[in-house]
């Protein structure tokens, strides 16, 4: 299974709150009505940007274009990717409502949970690392010493404290740009960072702790040199929304009704959409 995964912001005339709503309310009342959506994506999660973070509590800085949200798409495989951004239905039904900047951070990866607290569940407070990688690395030597040499001391001294409640590495894997050319995200940085950490915490206190605590922090870096430019990497800190999981063991969500072919919105589905609340009252629908 691959992640499929965008950082965006609001529309320069737009602003953060009304992003924030479509985002949330109408984008997701799309892709729940929207069949190929819900066969394609396995797994939904979005996530808002805190806004009060500041750059002395983080590690890495936040971003210049200071990204608002980032959303995480679980399909089966490579080729599910494609299809999310292309499949005719999709299209027809996101394309045409633009609510967010046309500006992403754009990656696939694979990846791996390094811990996870007993108990886990999904949500809250959550630290997103966006790491570029040192120069003259390859992408592969990238990923085997983040999980071989950054992974061990981290979950040693980050994870073994207490300090978070869980601990994810993503990986990009190699694509072609191509596979956007056309779509909502033919514009965005397609693999401009090697790899993304992903930190649960219980709440934003702990967020600073990964910098002020001194074993967190010497872990951290100590595990740099020669694998990531820290200049370059960034860093978000949202709340997390599952959306929808049909994945995760003790997180399953129930199956949309659009799936069900005897259900009323498979039988609005298949009579197709049209703008019906453009039209003058009383006039048809054809």
């Amino acid at each position: 299974m691959l992640k499929f995964t965008l950082a965006s912001r609001h529309m320069e005339e737009g602003t953060r709150e009304r992003f924030f709503y479509e985002w949330s309310i109408i984008h997701v009342s799309l892709m729940l009505t929207t069949p190929s959506v819900m066969q394609l994506f396995k797994r939904y999660v979005q996530h808002f940007n805190i806004a009060d973070v500041t750059d002395e509590m983080l590690l890495y800085p936040l971003s210049p274009e200071r990204w608002e949200s980032f959303a995480e798409h679980w399909v089966d495989s490579y080729q599910g990717v494609i299809d999310s951004v292309h499949n005719r239905e999709y299209v027809e039904r996101m394309q045409s409502h633009r609510f967010g900047s046309h500006r992403f951070i754009t990656s696939v990866s694979d990846f791996e949970t390094i811990y996870q607290r007993e108990g886990f569940r999904s949500g809250g407070v959550k630290l997103i690392h966006f790491l570029k990688k040192h120069s003259g690395l390859s992408q592969c030597d990238f990923n085997q010493r983040l999980r071989k040499v950054r992974a061990p001391r981290l979950l040693d001294d980050i994870c073994g404290s207490g300090l978070v409640r869980k601990y994810v590495q993503n990986t990009l894997i190699d694509i072609d740009p191509a596979i956007f050319k056309g779509s909502l995200f033919e514009f965005g940085s397609i693999g401009l960072y090697a790899g993304i950490e992903e930190f649960w915490f219980d709440d934003l206190k702990d967020v600073a702790r990964l910098r002020t605590d001194a074993h967190a922090l010497d872990a951290i870096r100590s595990t740099e040199a020669g694998l990531i430019d820290a200049g370059a990497s960034i860093s978000m800190v949202v709340n997390e929304r599952v959306v929808w999981d049909y994945v995760t063991a003790g997180e399953l969500s129930p199956s949309p009704s659009i799936l069900n072919p005897n259900s009323l919105e498979a039988a609005i589905d298949r009579q197709g959409y049209q703008p019906w609340e453009l039209k003058p009252r009383g006039a048809k629908v054809q």
